[in-house]
């Protein structure tokens, strides 16, 4: 068998949004795959129809659809520009009898999602551009005068609320979303909530006729804590009612319209920003809110891998019965919530990244058996094959477990061995860390991992205190770089005691955003790696107070103290505090765009580096943000694996 080579990644395809017709008798779904010609990705929706799957759309940019009935979607596209009003959205529909994509409709303004009424009308929601609110109007003079004013601001940025920024986007420019009603019939769009109010997650009633929603104020100076409101609008007649929100001890995470009720999901708080999920009953027409489930963890897969593109669904209510995907462990689940228990539906080990159950069928993309991405039913059976050619007569190392008993509870992790193993050589070994820290690793494919074990090396990876799936094992506020740091160098030692082929002279470790920041106090700590690679780190929780779209409560939260409650401890938690005790060679991986953890704070400890004589390397990617490696450009992704495992080659003894 032939390993896995740098760029098989990009000869994989990544599938999301799975989604069943209204009446079930289709499901849609996105394919996404590489472009390195033009180094960009190209996506695509897909029919899954009488048990077969087809490419439906061929523009390349189909990244998202809504079913408008049971034998037409839309979807958004630029497939024609607008000269007179660059922020036009443009929505086509297709039908799944055959024939090309149409132009349904065409908005003024960014529309980033839409909801079919009865009738024929829609439900939109789209962007409004402070000073500029009536855009939505379509007003010529107005768009002309909006482009005017940007032309002449386009070299200042007036920041006015916190956070200013977002990971994977730019400045917000104080821009919110609003939700509208678009008249088909008049081609117009009516506002329906205030100004200055930022509208998310709207759902619709069984018969159309209530809207459900989240807002959060925007207002200036507003943290990320602002009171997130759950609303319900009669769409005739325009009235709403408040029907819950955030207090100090109660955070809305979401929510679903079941029959009889709506069932909110939210946390008491209890593990800071780290939330966990419980699961609410409210009643729509009295408001009132009572305890449902206990769940006490997440919702959503938090399985790590580097072979996704897209996101999908991770919770849909079915009556009064809700399913939904939690991360249990190492795994991410399919589970039923009905009459307050919770049961799983899909119990197997690997990732459920989304799904959709439409009646007694049930569709989802999973990772599991080693394989990249594909289609499966709620029995488990396959029902897609586009990465089966990518990884045919490729070495596969299969996950081996390896559990370390700590003080009163387990860290569990992996073993891959390289590939054509033989016990009686020796082997260098890579040790990945996670990030998050409310991650875990799992027992599925991924990419990096697979490919340093075709070069010949063993890869451990674990999950250590701080991790998600295990309720309060998750909790790590104040705790950064103590029983984590154990943790990891038990695992490691752990490791080298059960493969004697591994090779202690030749240990190298990696890791991105917490696993960046783990690097960066691991070799403040430890002298036993022989090179190491920090990937968008934090280094300093000083000067990353207040820069990251985190939230300025993110730096408190995980430390327990602020700047000015006890510098002290702020500054021992922090890798740079360290750094003149450091003799690994370090290599520093960021971009440049990564507002999640910005480039500072790799340039502060690649500095202290060289200046403690240190032998360092600082790569840094233009046009990349903070999820580089899962989604970055292909050239960027493939440069940035290039240059960590060169660093590793070239430091072997």
């Amino acid at each position: 068998m032939r390993p896995i080579a740098v760029d098989d990644v990009f000869r994989l395809k990544y599938l999301s949004d799975v989604t069943f017709s209204p009446e079930g008798k289709t499901a849609c779904f996105v394919v996404t795959e590489a472009d390195r010609k033009k180094n960009d990705y190209r996506s695509f929706i897909y029919l899954r129809r009488d048990g077969k799957n087809r490419r439906l759309t061929s523009f390349g940019k189909e990244s998202s659809f809504r079913y408008l009935d049971e034998d037409t979607i839309l979807f958004p596209g630029k497939r024609e520009e607008d000269d007179e009003n660059k922020l036009a959205s443009r929505w086509y529909r297709i039908s799944l009898s055959g024939g090309e994509a149409e132009l349904a409709y065409t908005f003024p303004i960014p529309v980033s999602r839409v909801l079919p009424l009865p009738g024929g009308d829609l439900l939109v929601e789209g962007r409004t551009f402070p000073g500029f609110e009536e855009l939505y109007t379509g007003d010529k003079k107005l768009l002309s005068a909006f482009a005017k004013h940007r032309k002449e601001n386009e070299d200042y940025e007036e920041i006015a609320q916190v956070p200013w920024w977002w990971n994977g986007a730019t400045y917000t420019k104080g821009a919110y979303i609003s939700l509208f009603r678009y008249d088909a019939r008049r081609k117009k769009l009516r506002r329906l909530t205030e100004e200055n109010v930022n509208v998310f997650d709207v759902k619709l009633s069984a018969d159309g006729a209530t809207a459900y929603y989240m807002t959060t104020p925007v207002q200036p100076l507003l943290s990320m804590t602002g009171t997130t409101a759950l609303w319900r609008m009669e769409l005739e007649s325009g009235e709403t009612r408040r029907l819950a929100a955030d207090s100090e001890h109660f955070t809305l995470g979401g929510f679903e319209v079941g029959d009889s009720f709506l069932l909110v999901l939210a946390s008491d708080n209890r593990f800071g920003l780290n939330t966990d999920t419980d699961f609410y009953k409210l009643d729509p027409d009295s408001g009132a809110l009572t305890l449902y489930a206990r769940h006490g963890e997440s919702v959503g897969s938090s399985v790590g891998s580097d072979v996704r593109y897209g996101g999908g669904r991770s919770l849909k209510m079915v009556g009064d019965v809700c399913y939904f995907i939690s991360t249990r462990f190492d795994s991410a689940k399919l589970f039923k919530l009905e009459d307050g228990v919770i049961t799983p539906v899909v119990d197997r080990e690997g990732s459920v990244d989304c799904f959709d159950i439409c009646g007694d069928q049930l569709l989802l993309v999973g990772l599991y058996d080693m394989k990249a991405q594909e289609l499966y039913d709620g029995r488990g059976k396959m029902l897609s094959r586009f990465n089966e050619a990518a990884l045919r007569d490729r070495y596969v190392a299969l996950p081996e477990r390896l559990n370390v008993e700590r003080d009163g509870y387990e860290v569990h992790g992996f073993v891959l061995k390289p590939v054509d193993y033989d016990p009686a050589r020796k082997y260098p070994v890579i040790f990945d860390v996670h990030g998050g820290p409310k991650t875990v690793y799992g027992p599925v494919f991924y990419h990096e991992m697979q490919y340093w074990a075709g070069k010949g090396y063993f890869v451990i990876f674990c999950n250590p205190t701080g991790s998600d799936g295990r309720g309060a094992f998750m909790d790590i506020r104040g705790k950064y770089g103590t029983v984590d740091f154990d943790d990891l160098m038990a695992f490691c030692d752990a490791a080298l005691a059960a493969y004697p082929a591994m090779d202690e002279g030749n240990l190298f470790e990696t890791g991105g955003s917490y696993g960046g920041f783990m690097t960066n106090w691991i070799i403040g700590h430890t002298d036993r790696f022989r090179a190491c690679a920090s990937q968008r780190s934090i280094s300093n929780w000083f000067s990353f107070y207040g820069v990251s779209d985190i939230g300025v409560e993110f730096v408190k939260d995980q430390n327990a103290v602020d700047p000015w409650d006890d510098p002290e401890k702020l500054w021992w938690h922090s890798p740079m505090k360290y750094a003149d005790r450091v003799k690994t060679p370090t290599l520093f991986i960021h971009s440049f765009e990564d507002y999640r953890c910005p480039v500072d704070q790799g340039y502060q400890m690649f500095t202290a580096l060289i200046a403690h004589g240190v032998e360092s390397k600082m790569v840094c990617f233009r046009g990349e943000n903070h999820e580089l490696s899962r989604s970055g450009k292909p050239a960027h992704r493939l440069k940035r694996l290039n240059e960590i495992t060169a660093w590793f080659d070239n430091h072997r003894g």
